[in-house]
């Protein structure tokens, strides 16, 4: 039988080694207060949910108008596109897990979010030399939890067995069940309808490998 398996990108494969306030007071040339980085995260989440092709640009360009910031919004995108790349980092043991997992079947990585972030810590990380597919929701025009991006996975490398592992219950388990994924969760919280599951992406393995038979 061929397996599938894709893999949330944020949370899931990569961790952050910085604060997101932290990361957008470096490419900010004013020092970040937390109104502002909470205001420039409710613009990008509400052009997330849009679909927009250029998330960040509107984003900055709505901070800079609400905080008199004089700064080029595209600027500032391609400053801070490098500044969350460098704040991640995706743990040995888990890049194994992948490597090894790629070695015997399909596999994917299937994210929300803006295509060149993700793409670029995709790269960062050397992920897009093991994953067969990079799925990314600005690029599909449509985001998490919309089923068509499953299902587009799906035809994207079509196999008997489909497998989806992600960190958000409500965008990643749940659409991915009704795809008809076997799903494996990512987490702290605890959810009684979720049988594959671990706090720990390090300790996904015990999980996962009997699932794929490896």
């Amino acid at each position: 039988m061929t397996t599938t398996v894709y893999f949330d990108l944020d949370g899931t494969l990569l961790e952050y080694t910085s604060s997101f306030q932290h990361i957008v007071d470096q490419t900010l040339p004013v020092p970040a207060s937390t109104e502002m980085v909470d205001y420039f995260s409710e613009q990008v989440l509400l052009e997330f949910s849009r679909v927009s092709q250029t998330p960040y640009e509107l984003a900055f360009e709505a901070l800079c108008d609400q905080y008199d910031i004089d700064a080029d919004p595209v600027a500032l995108t391609n400053e801070q596109i490098e500044n969350e790349a460098d704040a991640t980092r995706i743990d040995p043991s888990v890049k194994q897990l992948l490597e090894h997992i790629a070695t015997h079947h399909q596999t994917g990585i299937l994210t929300n979010g803006d295509g060149r972030m993700q793409r670029r810590k995709i790269g960062a990380h050397g992920l897009d030399e093991i994953v067969d597919v990079i799925l990314v929701a600005n690029e599909l025009g449509s985001s998490k939890p919309s089923l068509a991006n499953f299902e587009h996975a799906k035809e994207r490398l079509p196999a008997e067995i489909y497998i989806h592992v992600g960190d958000s219950y409500e965008e990643d388990i749940v659409p991915a069940r009704n795809a008809g994924f076997i799903i494996a969760y990512v987490g702290e919280t605890h959810h009684p309808d979720v049988p594959v599951a671990t706090s720990d992406m390090k300790h996904l393995a015990a999980f996962l490998m009997p699932l794929i038979g490896h």
